[in-house]
């Protein structure tokens, strides 16, 4: 199998040595005391990495099963339900809304923009009865973040349930869930933790529970939260047979991030962005997002230089010098490039190492690109 040097996707991510051979240990039968243990110490890990009090659920399947299991949980049939769309992942989320028996009132703005204050509020004006609003923190396909900080505060002003899609945010970059009042936060490891993917972590509020209770919420299922309340939560029981190798990495991961500590990972996944950013702006290219303010630190996007094909350019820095970046996703294809910055890459090294052959790979091209200004706006960052 032919692996690139270097992976600069936005996730799966390149994962350190050390979660690797973690993952590499026996595997243990689920209910071994050793592993009970374990997997309780990996609750009270990912407690203290989302700076939360709140209940965690690791769910065994790629993050897309916690969205869909919070829309499954937590919207009841005839529930209206705000959707903030400001991207491909959360105009996705409309489906799990319409198949839990939701109603969608669909808040949307062009994919290189986020939501504001003013836009929900005016949302709840003409919408008072709204039980639930799902919003995309960190749009990876886009490169751009929402202010959920700002958002979901007015959400629980008027007493409706908070859907956080954090999947490439958390541990990336702030997130305080207790504090601003998001009631399900989903996430995967195989983003800015860098452990492997195949687990869906969520952080879940008093407030979520109570609406699941209220709601009859559906249980004996695979996307059942309620299930892992009754059963591990309240009784250290599974509910079904967990990824023991998978557990094994995201606990190392979490030592890891624990050991550099939150802020540290924080600023570390900043600073990496703000290069990138720099960098690419330095060359002579534009970023994506409508502005800097609202521009992700998992993943820098920009645009794709005209006569440029994205595929066709993300394929030759591949195969010529071994560098995987990636295009938008879905409908955004076409039109931009992402350079990832996250978990184990976010990193001086790997930025200025993309910013190179970006530019060598685009000056091939016919690209007319100033590689050098590029790689000295970035070193200014430091």
């Amino acid at each position: 199998m032919d692996f690139p040097d270097i992976n600069l996707a936005a996730g799966p991510v390149e994962i350190s040595p050390r979660v690797s051979m973690a993952m590499a240990r026996p595997v243990l039968y689920h209910y071994d005391p050793s592993f009970i243990e374990l997997y309780k110490r990996i609750d009270e890990k990912l407690k203290k990495a989302f700076l939360t009090k709140h209940d965690i659920i690791i769910q065994q399947g790629e993050a897309i099963l916690g969205l869909e299991a919070a829309a499954h949980s937590c919207i009841a049939p005839g529930d209206k339900c705000l959707n903030l769309v400001t991207g491909v992942f959360g105009k996705w989320f409309e489906d799990f809304i319409i198949a839990a028996g939701g109603t969608v009132i669909e808040l949307k703005k062009e994919y290189n923009e986020s939501i504001t204050e003013e836009d929900v509020r005016e949302a709840f004006r003409k919408n008072p009865d709204i039980a639930v609003m799902s919003v995309v923190h960190s749009e990876t396909p886009s490169g751009t973040v929402n202010p959920v900080d700002k958002l979901c505060p007015i959400v629980k002003e008027h007493g409706a349930i908070t859907i956080v899609d954090t999947v490439s945010g958390v541990f990336g970059s702030e997130l305080r869930p207790d504090d601003w009042g998001i009631d399900v936060c989903i996430t995967g490891p195989q983003k800015c933790l860098g452990a492997a993917p195949g687990l869906s972590i969520a952080c879940i509020s008093p407030d979520a529970w109570a609406k699941m209770e209220k709601s009859s919420a559906p249980a004996n299922s695979y996307m059942s939260f309620t299930d892992w309340k009754s059963k591990w939560i309240e009784n250290s029981a599974f509910p079904y047979t967990p990824s023991v190798s998978l557990l094994y990495g995201l606990d190392e991961a979490l030592s890891m991030l624990l050991e550099e500590g939150i802020e540290s990972v924080w600023e570390r996944h900043a600073l990496s962005a703000r290069m990138c950013r720099a960098g690419i702006k330095g060359m002579g290219l534009n970023l994506w997002p409508a502005s800097e303010d609202i521009a992700a630190d998992c993943c820098t996007a920009f645009k794709t230089p005209e006569g440029v094909d994205s595929k066709a350019f993300r394929d030759t820095l591949r195969e010529k010098w071994k560098l995987m970046i990636v295009t938008g996703y879905g409908e955004l294809a076409p039109h931009v490039l992402r350079i990832g910055h996250l978990g184990h890459t976010a990193k001086p090294l790997y930025v200025l190492s993309a910013l190179a052959l970006v530019g060598k790979a685009l000056l091939d091209s016919g690209v007319s690109v100033d590689v050098g200004k590029g790689i000295d706006s970035a070193l200014a960052e430091l």
